[in-house]
């Protein structure tokens, strides 16, 4: 890398799961209701909570395992699906002192692989993606460098401040490829690996993949082997243009046009001035096998330094989505507290949040809006309505939900806290030509505000995380989103069924009937991937693909779902032992002809 850069269309209902059916169908109005759940209301005997273990170690499983399929897998449905997150959380060095990772967001990255392949089989294999780190952490008998909300009460703020300081100016060994935590969501075919264009593809390489890079909310990412899983090796955007070497953090969700094959990112430069580059990476002019083209679109400062999980992308804008999740003292704060939860600002109610829309083709910011507080980890979809944008998000009324995940909490499901609950909510930047054309503007400024208008919130109630669609509707104007929910009617403290919301109906005021489930008892569903069907005809015409934990059977399996109707149309068991733990974000790839 150089300076520029690095069966049946439907399915069939699964008839030996009826009695345990996520949803029922109300034979007047063809809505869907979740199916009454019995409440967990004694301890399993001699046996953990089902749900907290998602928390508990997982092991590896290195070489390909088929598993056991109930019901029929479509006959189109062919492909990878890739799973990433933690799946470790305690450690012990080899003095037998214990180590214990206290944070969700902190356990040690984890990757899946689901090879799903012609005739209905089913196939698994995972492995741990960082080693190196996990050998640190054993050597030091605790947490070294920065986390994501480790704490250590043994240490002084004056001795976290030196260390981390001690290393941000001298340096620290160098990274190889296993020893840093990136574990939030995979990226596939990223440009700028060149490709031996005689290469023949691996036994299991799905042709459709040709690498494949893990993201997180640092500065690095790490190239995953796609078919063994094996760390190749990290970077940074500073390895593949100089300008971002400054950059501390990067958005762990890059951005990509599907028609364009385009990757956008923002990244962050901590300092008195926060300046944030909207950066988009695309194949060489040269070709593929050339190394890529960088672009950084736009700079933009700000007083407020922020951490940003993810951000919208439409045909014609990158918008930057400036809620309120702010660093203190300019991000330096990090140094002493040793990590980025300890380090942010008390939530403001006073304090506004911000949209920064930059033009992807002019390569300029073009206009700010502003409205009330509020705190995301996701954006759901975003596009340009007309002269206007419109952008859909996973809210919350602010960031002290992260506090929330931290393990004891959650794995204490007899008094724990349940985290705070997003909720989806759609905003409208109006006429972003109209601001564009008044804005003037020399280096650094940014244009005269505008207010962001809501255009509605799901009802609370039907809370809402991990978001999910057809991908062939990102960056469109779209009917269905799909994601995850608490019930409330399970002992777990986090999610318990996957839910589909009807837009329109939201839009027509019918939010409660706009939502449809699929729960099953003691099981906890991954976020959901939306996979179409071949020859659809609707946009909700595929499947869902999710990774179930199931408590009862102390396992997981990979659960396929009518998106129309919700039902269960096939599952895939993992055998005994073979646990899904509770991971973060997925991507499936079909193997067939594109």
């Amino acid at each position: 890398m150089g300076r520029n850069k690095s069966g049946n269309k439907s399915g069939n209902k699964n008839k030996g799961h009826v009695k345990s059916a996520s949803v029922e169908k109300v034979a007047d109005k063809g809505q869907a209701k979740a199916a009454p759940v019995e409440k967990i209301s004694d301890k399993p005997s001699g046996k953990p909570w089902p749900y907290a273990m998602g928390y508990d170690n997982c092991p590896e499983v290195l070489q390909p395992t088929s598993l056991k399929v109930k019901g029929a897998i479509p006959s189109w449905l062919e492909g990878t699906l890739y799973r990433s997150g933690p799946g470790n959380y305690d450690l012990k060095s080899e003095s037998g002192k214990e180590i214990k990772i206290q944070h969700w967001f902190d356990g040690l990255a984890q990757i899946h692989r689901f090879e799903i392949q012609k005739g209905g089989r089913v196939s698994y294999r995972s492995r741990n993606t960082s080693n190196d780190l996990r050998e640190r952490y054993k050597k030091a008998e605790m947490l070294t460098g920065i986390s994501f909300c480790q704490r250590d009460p043994c240490k002084t703020i004056f001795q976290k401040f030196f260390t981390t300081f001690k290393m941000a100016v001298f340096g620290g060994s160098p990274l190889s490829g296993t020893d840093t935590n990136v574990a939030v969501i995979p990226t596939i075919n990223y440009p700028g690996f060149k490709a031996d264009p005689d290469a023949k593809l691996k036994n299991g390489q799905n042709p459709n993949v040709r690498n494949m890079v893990m993201n997180t909310d640092g500065n690095v990412m790490q190239e995953i082997d796609p078919v063994t899983l094996e760390p190749i090796r990290l970077f940074t955007y500073g390895d593949i243009d100089d300008a971002l070497k400054s950059s501390n953090m990067a958005s762990a969700h890059p951005c990509v046009d599907p028609e364009t094959n385009e990757h956008f990112n923002v990244l962050l430069s901590f300092g008195p001035t926060a300046v944030y580059k909207v950066v988009r990476t695309r194949q060489s002019s040269k070709g593929a096998h050339h190394e890529p083209d960088l672009d950084i679109l736009a700079e933009i400062q700000s007083p407020r330094p922020t951490y940003m999980h993810s951000f919208s992308l439409t045909k014609r804008y990158v918008v930057i989505n400036h809620w309120q999740c702010d660093f203190a003292a300019w991000g330096m704060s990090v140094l002493w507290t040793g990590n980025a939860w300890e380090s942010f600002k008390e939530h403001d109610p006073k304090s506004k949040c911000s949209f920064y829309v930059v033009d992807r083709h002019l390569g300029r910011h073009v206009a700010t809006y502003e409205c009330d507080p509020y705190y995301a980890f996701h954006t759901i979809n975003a596009f340009d309505d007309g002269n206007d944008v419109i952008v859909d998000i996973a809210a919350y009324n602010d960031h002290t939900v992260i506090g929330d995940y931290y393990i004891d909490n959650l794995r204490n499901e007899t008094s724990g806290k349940p985290p705070q609950q997003g909720f989806l909510r759609r905003y409208r930047l109006n006429n972003i030509p109209k601001y564009a054309a008044a804005s003037s503007l020399t280096k650094g400024q940014s244009p005269k505000p505008a207010k962001a208008e809501i255009v509605f919130e799901l009802d609370r109630s039907i809370n809402f995380e991990l978001p999910s669609l057809n991908p062939s509707y990102y960056l469109r104007n779209y009917r269905y989103a799909y994601g995850v929910n608490r019930s409330g009617q399970n002992r777990t403290l986090i999610y318990d069924r996957i839910v589909k919301v009807d837009l329109d109906k939201v839009k027509k005021g019918d939010s409660k009937g706009s939502a449809k489930f699929w729960i099953e008892d003691q099981c906890t569903p991954s976020e959901p991937v939306f996979v179409p069907s071949p020859d659809a005809k609707a946009e909700d015409d595929g499947v869902l693909l999710s990774v179930v934990l199931d408590g009862r059977r102390r396992t997981g399996f990979v659960l396929v779902l009518n998106a129309q109707t919700m039902e269960e149309i096939a599952r895939a068991d993992m055998p005994t032992g073979m646990m899904a733990p509770h991971n973060f974000h997925g991507a499936f790839v079909s193997s067939l002809k594109v």
